[in-house]
């Protein structure tokens, strides 16, 4: 049902668990997308541009680590992903490779339960769910 599975990943352990359960999943003959998406950051005043490239440069190298042992733990079950560091506003960025590639299913990490922390973080979650072109399943 599920061939082309789309995993938002930036190493939370609510992303982790998304992981694992896509993993789970994808056993079934799918295809596993790991997508983590470096937010779109603003210049500050007296930041040279050189400052904003390091920056992004050292989140696209953490998040390529952690994607390596993501990768690493689905290939101890012979899944095979498909890894990709987006720059972006997390949402658009998912919901926009999602349309791509025509995902079946996106899997992402749910936030806590702290009615503050929904309405710091949430927005994201919720956005996907609203825009995606496909199924979402969203893991606690």
């Amino acid at each position: 049902m599920f061939r082309k599975i789309l995993v938002a990943y930036e190493g939370s352990d609510r992303s982790k668990r998304a992981l694992e359960l896509a993993v789970d999943i994808a056993a079934n003959d799918g295809e596993l997308y790991l997508v983590s998406i470096i937010e779109n950051l603003s210049r500050s005043a007296g930041e040279t541009i050189d400052e904003v490239d390091e920056v992004l440069e050292d989140a696209r190298r953490h998040f390529e680590f952690l994607q390596e042992a993501a990768e690493a733990r689905a290939a101890r079950r012979d899944i095979r992903i498909t890894r990709h560091v987006l720059p972006g506003h997390a949402a658009e960025t998912i919901v926009h490779f999602a349309e791509q590639e025509r995902v079946d299913l996106i899997v992402i990490g749910g936030v806590g339960r702290s009615p503050i922390l929904r309405r710091v973080a949430g927005g994201t979650g919720s956005q996907i769910v609203y825009h995606a072109p496909c199924s979402v399943l969203v893991v606690r």
